[in-house]
């Protein structure tokens, strides 16, 4: 199984001739299904670089896309109680964050479900008051963890999600740095 996903995530990255920058198609997307932004995301197309969330609801809904980082920062969310934000990801493949997949911090929210982290830093970073539920999911080859919780105080709850390969360990809580 782990080597099917692989060599499928593979095949399809370089099959795919091009990418669309992920920040393109966010700016472009409205609101929809109780989001202030949805996301849409075609199983055919690579979507390229990271992106910043700083309030509001979001959902990236990937449809089996894959979503490469290129080696720079990840997908983040900060909150704090003058501009919340919740970030809700499914059925995407995140890779090669050079820092982290995706990072949660400040009292920003979410439900990672149906996807899969492979090749970035962290695959999953949680910071200060987040409150994040990961669900279904696959942590596959993060260079340190699949999951770092930073500190005591993030809230994480982790169903059903596998972690394999990771460089020192699967996750991790309280984290140095």
């Amino acid at each position: 199984m782990k080597t099917f996903i692989l060599t499928f995530i593979s095949v399809v990255y370089f099959s795919v001739a091009g990418g669309t920058s992920l920040q393109s198609i966010f700016d472009s997307s409205g609101p929809g299904n109780g989001y202030d932004k949805l996301v849409t995301l075609s199983p055919d197309v690579i979507y390229t670089g990271g992106l910043g969330i700083f309030e509001g609801n979001v959902l990236i809904d990937g449809h089996g896309a894959i979503i490469d980082l290129q080696d720079g920062s990840g997908i983040w969310v900060y909150a704090d109680e003058n501009y919340p934000a919740n970030l809700d990801i499914q059925y995407c493949t995140i890779i090669n964050g050079a820092y982290y997949g995706v990072s949660y911090g400040g009292t920003s929210t979410g439900y990672l479900t149906n996807c899969n982290f492979v090749r970035n830093d962290f695959g999953i970073k949680l910071y200060d008051f987040s409150d994040v539920e990961i669900k279904n999911c696959n942590l596959i080859e993060n260079t340190v963890y699949g999951v770092g919780i930073y500190s005591e105080l993030p809230v994480c709850e982790i169903n059903y999600t596998n972690a394999w390969g990771n460089g020192e360990a699967a996750w991790m809580e309280n984290c140095p740095g």
